[in-house]
């Protein structure tokens, strides 16, 4: 019997060969996403991507398109925003749709490592089609992939971080995903901001034009922010939603005359819109949401795309939270700083006019006595910036609510080139000093911190071997910790670490000046004032000039610093700022103690131990700062219009006080 095929055996090879290396079938970054990510962590973990229930990822992910025409993108975020999956996808959608050089640049070696094994290869492994593409880390063929590249047909991604030159100065690259670049150094290994580095990898497609950079981040302070300055330079996208009132586009604001809570848990939030003040409930947030769209704010010729997203908007973040976290604040510049960053995604305005120092002095408070720990001075604290020719030294003390009292302050004078003699004999009798408390009792200092910056080698000996004694070393930069981890100092000819040697803390004292100066610049009862706010600080009749002279002694100016303009710290012609140093130094030990973090019961607990008695703890201590203003102010109903009066008025314990809440300005300003 003779079988007639339809199709010759050569017909039927060449079809299935055309198949194979027929391109595969074009579909946009979203919907490729869509129909091939799989999510790799968080709750929907192990499932395809659901762009409904995130969609203002959606233009900037299609954005990330060359078919788009643009070849820069901007996105200032806060935390929790989903703007990772943005990165990612584009990621994908380029190795499968358009194949080609690419990196992905983190700010520091630990966040590449976590992005890689919790988040990329955890999504490429569990997405087939993406599994298919990228070579494995195991070939032996030279063309694998590695730990820090992934390969696949046509084109590779480099994973980078920020503080290596030498993964910057890799090879031509034409899309570049620059995530946290608010954390990236201003200047690297002398060579230039590390932005500038990535688009020299670029130059060889400006001519035709086929080229992206992707700048993702949460902003840091005002001035020196890299993601604000990129955001400016855009169209300044806003995720606008029509008001179900009167259908108005508006925006989510933390301003509490629209965003409103109590003091105290429960915080009951809610949003009463600006234009006609109709009130949005909690759990009406997400499907309002959800009929948004990106309106830039500042379109004009040449201003390339720029996105603000943050937790008020985010479907992912409850507004519960955020009331609660701006509360807990108490108004310590430091933890608001924290929640406009990751909670409002806004660069913070850090305040660096010291005040006057002849009106500090006249703050001093004559019932003070030198040498004694105050009743309320529950964590104690010592400091010493060491000089040529002796060391200055401050003891000061912290209440619950972060107020501090000056203990002592000084100069010792002496030889400093032996940590055994000289002005260091005087600094160890201090450190062990057993200082007297309100009570009749004695304590000595929770911990000790002393500069290294000058004769390092001399104060690590002194260091060596001292318990709750920290060698201390300040670092530029607004990305930095109060205080961070420790490294070893002391190694031996081997390069490892000495038993029981020095450790060495860096201390990032640019935030930490900025929270100091505005601490100074509460006042209190001395000038007329009901109570003494937060954090406020208080002055022994004792103190003289200098220390005042001292503790004021720098500015925060801007500068240009290859290239863009930075705010730092700088000091006053012919002032001292040694007194300033110690400050700084003890508020990292006052932080690294956890007088921020502590909870009332903790504090209460420490009071106790500290033989405080139960008539001198005042409940108020430990309330939350807000709490305390709000019982200077009276209540009145916020109302946007005639219409808001009826449908957003507050409950009585809800305040409208605009001393409390972050509008547009600065909120030191207000």
């Amino acid at each position: 019997m003779r079988i007639s095929l339809r199709k010759s055996a050569v017909a039927v090879i060449a079809s299935a060969l055309g198949a194979a290396i027929m391109p595969p079938e074009q579909v946009g970054a979203v919907e490729y996403a869509r129909q091939n990510m799989v999510v790799p962590d968080g709750p929907r973990a192990g499932q395809l991507w659901d762009d409904s229930l995130t969609p203002h990822i959606r233009e900037p992910l299609a954005m990330t398109m060359l078919e788009s025409g643009v070849n820069e993108i901007a996105v200032r975020k806060s935390a929790q925003t989903g703007f990772t999956t943005l990165l990612m996808a584009a990621v994908c959608h380029t190795i499968a749709q358009d194949p080609c050089r690419m990196m992905v640049v983190q700010p520091t070696t630990g966040a590449l490592s976590e992005f890689n094994r919790e988040k990329l290869s955890v999504m490429i492994q569990g997405s087939p089609s993406l599994r298919k593409l990228v070579r494995d880390q195991t070939s032996r063929s030279g063309e694998g992939s590695t730990a820090q590249s992934k390969r696949f047909s046509g084109g590779s991604l480099k994973l980078a971080i920020a503080n290596s030159a030498a993964d910057l100065r890799s090879s031509t690259i034409r899309k570049a995903f620059l995530d946290e670049i608010d954390e990236y150094p201003d200047d690297l290994d002398g060579q230039g901001d590390p932005l500038g580095m990535v688009a020299a990898r670029q130059v060889s497609f400006l001519m035709s034009g086929d080229w992206l950079r992707v700048y993702i981040s949460t902003p840091t302070v005002k001035g020196s922010s890299k993601i604000d300055e990129k955001f400016l330079a855009g169209d300044q996208r806003y995720w606008r939603m029509p008001c179900p009132g009167c259908g108005s586009k508006f925006k989510f604001e933390f301003d509490r005359k629209y965003f409103k809570f109590n003091d105290e848990f429960p915080h009951e939030p809610f949003y009463a819109t600006p234009c006609c003040g109709s009130v949005i409930l909690p759990h009406e947030k997400v499907a309002l949401y959800r009929k948004g769209e990106w309106i830039p704010e500042a379109s004009r010729p040449g201003a390339y795309p720029s996105y603000h997203f943050d937790a008020l908007t985010s479907p992912l973040v409850p507004w519960e939270q955020i009331a609660a976290e701006f509360v807990q604040c108490s108004g310590d510049p430091q933890k608001l700083k924290v929640f406009f960053n990751l909670v409002l995604g806004l660069a913070f305005d850090m305040k660096g006019d010291a005040p006057d120092h002849v009106r500090l002095m006249e703050r001093r408070d004559d019932d003070l006595k030198r040498g004694h720990i105050p009743a309320q001075g529950l964590v104690f604290v010592g400091t010493a910036d060491v000089q040529m020719a002796g060391i200055w030294y401050l003891f000061k003390a912290w209440s619950a609510d972060r107020q501090t009292w000056r203990v002592d302050a000084g100069y010792i004078e002496g030889a400093t080139d032996d940590p055994h003699a000289g002005a260091f004999v005087k600094l160890e009798e201090l450190r062990t000093k057993q200082w007297p408390d309100a009570f009749g009792r004695t304590r000595a200092v929770d911990v000790f911190g002393i500069d290294s910056g000058y004769r390092s080698h001399v104060v690590y000996t002194w260091c060596r071997g001292k318990a709750g004694v920290f060698a201390l070393d300040g670092l530029d930069g607004w990305q930095r910790p109060a205080i961070g981890q420790p490294k070893p100092v002391d190694i031996n000819f081997n390069g490892k670490r000495i038993r029981n040697g020095c450790m060495l803390w860096g201390v990032g004292t640019w935030s930490l000046k900025g929270a100091f100066y505005a601490n100074l610049r509460k006042e209190g009862r001395k000038a007329g004032k009901e109570f003494d706010p937060p954090g406020y600080c208080h002055f022994g009749h004792w103190m003289d000039e200098v220390y005042f002279r001292q503790i004021t002694s720098e500015y925060l100016g801007t500068e240009r610093f290859k290239g863009r303009s930075r705010q730092k710290w700088i000091p006053r012609a012919g002032y001292e700022n040694h007194l300033l140093d110690c400050e700084i130094y003890g508020d990292a030990l006052g932080d690294y103690l956890g007088i921020s973090r502590m909870t009332p019961d903790e504090w209460r607990h420490l009071a106790a131990m500290r033989g405080v008695p139960d008539t001198v703890v005042d409940p108020d201590m430990f309330a939350p700062a807000p709490l305390l203003a709000a019982k200077q102010v009276a209540m009145q109903p916020a109302s946007a219009s005639p219409e808001a009066e009826t449908t957003a008025e507050p409950r009585s314990s809800i305040r409208d006080d605009d001393s409390w809440y972050p509008s547009e300005g600065s909120f030191w300003d207000r």
